[in-house]
């Protein structure tokens, strides 16, 4: 017999008429609740799992903003990391015939986050700091180090990056 609420348990406890906390009701059932669960809901990383409930006499409009601050920067947080995994995977299954240069990687990063779309000069040329003529010079040399011909170019100008990997 596990020590811990089942779901079943659990779905009993909502669907009665008895006004106790889940807590209480484990206790009578002489179980815990698992708490060492990592969550991903953005609510409890913000709120860090706290117990309490909040009301609306409690809520002042600074505590909110607050509390949606924090929620955007975890948001923020989770999508970078999830973006630079994803450029990662993309760049290991790439074969670099001679290896990449700081600017070439910038350049190759910025092409897989916008894999699909057309990418101009003068894009690259902000992330560089440089004028758009010298942008050209790393496309050219990431097409001669990387051996699959993933930059396209665009019917209308720029270039396209298309990459098969997912």
């Amino acid at each position: 017999m596990s020590q811990y609420l089942t779901k079943e348990e659990i779905k009993q406890w909502r669907s009665s008429l008895e006004k106790i906390t889940l807590e209480e009701y484990a206790k009578r059932l002489g179980k815990v609740l698992e708490e060492d669960k990592k969550t991903s809901d953005i609510i409890d990383m913000v709120m860090q799992n706290e117990k309490r409930l909040y009301s609306s006499r409690e809520s002042s409009p600074d505590r909110i903003f607050d509390i949606a601050k924090k929620a955007q920067k975890i948001q923020d947080n989770i999508l970078a990391s999830n973006t630079n995994e994803k450029i990662n995977a993309i760049k290991s299954k790439l074969t670099c015939l001679k290896p990449l240069t700081q600017r070439e990687n910038l350049v190759l990063d910025y092409f897989i986050k916008n894999k699909g779309e057309v990418v101009y000069a003068r894009d690259l040329a902000v992330i560089l700091d440089l004028p758009c003529d010298y942008v050209y010079k790393y496309i050219k040399n990431l097409r001669t180090k990387i051996s699959q011909n993933i930059l396209i170019n665009a019917s209308k100008g720029g270039y396209t990056f298309n990459c098969d990997i997912h």
